[in-house]
């Protein structure tokens, strides 16, 4: 499988581009900076029904009642 040279230089350019977007966005000093950083944000954050690390038990707040709880530490 051989990559050509078009292709390469079109990733090349990409990680440039990401790489100065990540230095960018940690300085936060300007606008640029702050919206480097917002993009970026929004680029890496997942939505919810495709994150996998994501807990529906935690998320509709259906936890132990005090009692579970204390029946659960004490191994009852």
């Amino acid at each position: 499988m051989s990559v050509t040279d078009k292709q390469r230089r079109k990733e090349a350019r990409t990680v440039a581009i990401q790489t100065w977007m990540a230095r960018r966005s940690s300085r936060n000093q300007s606008f640029i900076d702050r919206l480097c950083r917002r993009v970026l944000d929004r680029a890496l954050t997942l939505p919810p029904e495709k994150d996998f690390m994501r807990d529906d038990f935690c998320d509709n707040d259906e936890g132990f009642d005090a009692e579970e709880l204390d029946r659960y530490q004490r191994g009852a």
